[in-house]
């Protein structure tokens, strides 16, 4: 029997005070990381106009290109979340399945590590006018979640005119760890539920701000489909 959670609890939620040191740090944290990432990014931008790299080099400057630019994509979530929720949103035109694409191709290394399958199903092509680079992070997160969590079989990414899932046959959550799944630090009860206890609890967060819930639906020893569902950002 699967059990659903539409919706976190509101213990969840911090004091106003917490909230407000929370956001302060975040800031403050995310600020001192860009210079760090800004130079780490323009020398590996310089490296890439080495002729003289072999295939073996490239394709790890390749990678750190890649955790670099996903490391600013954190970033800017993150500055994204410190901000006040009165202040006006910063919005583009987002391609989803541009989006999708390019995190199904993040990760589809590691599934063929841990020979996993990975299926992308296109059911429409949703354009969303939303913050840069906030799917990017909520999407990026449940598929490293998936990934984590599943052994064997595999993960299959939907998207859809009105959400993206995420789908996997992992271990599941009872309904007690589905319960808690969006608190901070959170990792469940036992061995099998490794990771730093965050991914979940900040997709959830930069959902509440832009509209978009993260809906989770799990069943334990079968698997978890994660949504993202989108609302009042959606252009179309």
């Amino acid at each position: 029997m699967s059990v659903a959670l539409p919706r976190p609890p509101s213990a969840a939620n911090p004091s106003p005070e917490a909230a407000e040191r929370e956001r302060d740090f975040t800031r403050d944290a995310s600020h001192e990381l860009r210079t760090p990432l800004t130079v780490i990014r323009v020398a590996s931008d310089l490296i890439a106009h080495d002729d003289g790299l072999s295939p073996a080099s490239r394709r790890s400057l390749a990678r750190i290109q890649d955790a670099v630019a996903g490391m600013e994509a954190v970033i800017d979530a993150l500055l994204f979340l410190a901000r006040s929720e009165q202040a006006p949103l910063d919005v583009d035109d987002v391609v989803v399945r541009e989006v999708v694409e390019r995190e199904v191709d993040r990760v589809r290394p590691i599934l063929r590590h841990k020979q996993l399958a990975l299926h992308l199903e296109v059911e429409a092509e949703p354009v969303l006018h939303a913050p840069s680079r906030i799917l990017q992070v909520m999407l990026g997160n449940l598929l490293s979640n998936a990934v984590r969590f599943t052994d064997a079989g595999g993960v299959v990414v939907r998207l859809k005119e009105g959400c993206v899932e995420v789908e996997d046959t992992g271990i599941g959550m009872d309904a007690a760890t589905l319960a808690r799944a969006f608190e901070p630090f959170y990792r469940g009860e036992g061995e099998q539920y490794v990771g730093s206890g965050l991914g979940l609890s900040i997709a959830h967060r930069l959902g509440q701000r832009c509209g978009w819930p993260v809906r989770l639906e799990s069943t334990p020893g079968q698997g978890t489909r994660a949504s993202i569902l989108f609302g009042r950002i959606n252009r179309d």
